[in-house]
């Protein structure tokens, strides 16, 4: 049992911690500058005295390489080949963002696990907080509970107030005893813990508890809003962390994550169903920003294409300007990584009769889709860009998709837009031999 002595010393140190939280995240008039973060929490003591400027992603560790404008997958080449020979000591991240076809979380499942199997498991990185997306978004390295009273947007639409981070979700919980459970189903668990708040003057209040041991209470109030990211480097291994709410104000989340400390690769899928290459911008551009500098990926998988062609009046002209423009921010945030562009996958709907109508059991492409994959291309030639056609699964024409509606095993859903879960984890594994083709990995200079 505990002395008296102990648990009031634990007692005080938690209550000084949310203290320190708490003002740090006001606007005091004094007009001294918050200390930069050098690094994550370690420990109780050190959350405590951390006076944090909210406004400042803390940077990771991250394996060196340096960018190339003729070789788009060098940052990537040079990352692996350190893992390889033993000589990184921190992850490397490939990042996706894209549609439905990244959202249903099958394709980025599969390629995390094809990377974590060959170069190191450590987790499944950051995700979209709570149960703001859809539940078969989530990595099936976790389990998310959400209980109490929870309300979610996503930065689809440019009209929806924001701020979004880099998962292009926010969940706003409100009343007293409102939970969140992050669960890692992993038997190794998790070190390392990323909540990502947003401060704002009606901002509430909440507490973190790791395996059952809770926290001070932490105000996410200040007099302006702004992103705060919560860096946890842990002392050891947890396998749940559970954010609860006060019930003083309404906390709104923009992320949340877990991983282990070690070398690995993390493979972090960020898509929206509906999602347009346009939705890049609808996130908030300095969050993003920092993101990608504190933690420049290896890799950024760009999986868009499908909503756009839907439109009949699309043009190549049209569509490559917009990606050119998405491609060029990114490139200013992540000068550092590497862009690979993968080509929309075929996608069909029913022929409205006439000429035609009776080919391919009725379905015919999506009327935009030729000028998408053109743009597709187009760009990542001018642009220097890695650029993998998902065609190799879908056949390249619209007969050889209804093929697959019909294939042992089936590869594409009936509708001949999405993929079956064998379909997006066949096409990640073909994604991962292009990958790891010995051209590709050929510069592994540093």
């Amino acid at each position: 049992m505990k002395s008296i002595a102990a648990v009031r010393g634990r007692r005080d140190v938690l209550s000084q911690l949310g203290l320190g939280l708490a003002l740090s995240a006001c606007d005091t008039g004094s007009g001294r500058k918050a200390a930069p973060v050098a690094g994550s929490f370690r420990s109780v003591t050190e959350l405590a005295a951390w006076r944090p400027d909210w406004s400042v992603m803390p940077a990771v560790e991250t394996v060196p390489w340096t960018a190339s404008p003729s070789q788009p997958l060098a940052p990537l080449a040079q990352a692996l080949a350190q893992l390889a020979q033993g000589r990184a000591q921190q992850p490397v991240l490939v990042l996706q963002f894209g549609d439905s076809h990244t959202a249903a979380n099958f394709f980025s499942s599969r390629l995390r696990a094809l990377f974590q199997a060959r170069y190191g498991a450590v987790g499944p990185g950051r995700m979209s907080p709570g149960g703001a997306a859809p539940s078969y978004t989530r990595p099936p390295q976790v389990q998310v509970e959400q209980q109490g009273q929870w309300q979610a947007a996503s930065a689809l639409r440019a009209s929806t107030p924001g701020p979004f981070g880099v998962a292009g979700w926010r969940l706003r919980g409100q009343g007293a005893g409102s939970r969140l459970v992050l669960r890692s189903t992993e038997p190794d668990g998790f070190d390392r813990f990323t909540l990502d708040v947003l401060v704002q003057p009606e901002g509430g209040s909440f507490r973190l508890a790791l395996d059952g041991e809770t926290g001070p209470q932490l105000r996410a109030a200040g007099a302006l809003r702004r992103r705060a990211p919560i860096p946890m480097e842990l002392p050891h291994r947890y396998r749940e962390v559970v954010v609860e709410l006060v019930g003083d104000g309404p906390v709104d989340l923009l992320g949340w994550g877990v991983e282990r400390r070690g070398a690995g690769v993390l493979v972090e899928g960020h898509g929206i169903n509906g999602a347009t290459i346009d939705m890049l911008g609808n996130m908030d551009q300095e969050i993003l920003g920092g993101d990608l500098a504190a933690r420049p990926p290896a890799l950024i998988l760009l999986a868009y294409g499908t909503n756009e062609a839907v439109d009949p009046a699309l043009t190549e002209d049209a569509y490559a300007s917009v990606l050119t423009e998405r491609v060029r921010a990114l490139k200013r945030m992540a000068p550092r990584s590497g862009i690979m562009l993968l080509g929309a996958p075929d996608s069909a709907r029913r022929a409205r009769g006439g000429a035609g109508s009776t080919a391919c059991r009725g379905w015919q492409p999506l009327p935009g889709l030729a000028a998408v994959k053109a743009a597709q291309r187009r760009v990542a030639r001018a642009e220097s860009l890695g650029y993998w056609d998902w065609a190799e699964v879908t056949g390249g024409d619209t007969c050889a998709l209804d093929a697959l509606t019909r294939s042992a095993p089936r590869l594409v859903q009936d509708d001949h837009v999405h993929l079956t879960a064998d379909g997006y984890r066949a096409s990640a594994e073909r994604l991962f031999q292009h990958l790891m083709r010995p051209a590709t990995l050929a510069n592994t200079q540093t």
